[in-house]
């Protein structure tokens, strides 16, 4: 119902950090495993396979630190206030901004180089951005807005 209070979850399923974990652990592994015997003994072809084990582990690493501390969201948007709840394994964090605290709220493409584009919801304060999760379309992104927009500033 337009102008009630309502929640926009944006869950980080546990299961879904174990597998991005996994993946990580299981990127650099394998590449160590496969590719060590190249570096070491010390060779001529050393430094080529220990660029490539460098590589793996640029992959490897952000995928098990997005696993551990990525963050999951949820928006409790009611009149003059939003409160945005984000949780990971470690830490808590609540954000409460008030109208004078909102640079601007608005729908941004997201740009896919397979497949179709999406759009999400984007608020903007002095310091930082939160945005919901993915719609496919721009009429359910531009929906959510007006619901956030009603919600919100309904006095």
């Amino acid at each position: 119902m337009s102008g009630q209070p309502f929640r926009i979850e944006m869950p980080e399923y546990p299961v879904v950090r174990v597998l991005f974990i996994a993946l990580g652990v299981f990127i650099i592994g394998i590449t160590i495993y496969e590719l060590g015997r190249g570096v070491w003994p010390l060779n001529v072809t050393s430094p080529f396979f220990l660029f490539l084990i460098l590589g793996a582990c640029t992959v490897g690493g952000p995928t098990i630190l997005g696993g551990l501390f990525g963050w999951s969201a949820t928006w409790d948007v009611t009149p003059g206030l939003i409160t945005i709840s984000l949780r990971n394994p470690f830490q808590r964090k609540v954000v409460r901004l008030k109208p004078p605290d909102v640079l601007g709220l608005q729908v941004v493409e997201r740009e896919s180089s397979e497949g179709e584009n999406t759009w999400f919801v984007q608020l903007t304060t002095s310091t930082e951005r939160f945005q919901t999760y993915d719609l496919s379309t721009r009429k359910a992104a531009e929906d959510l807005l007006g619901q956030v927009n009603r919600a919100f500033c309904k006095t």
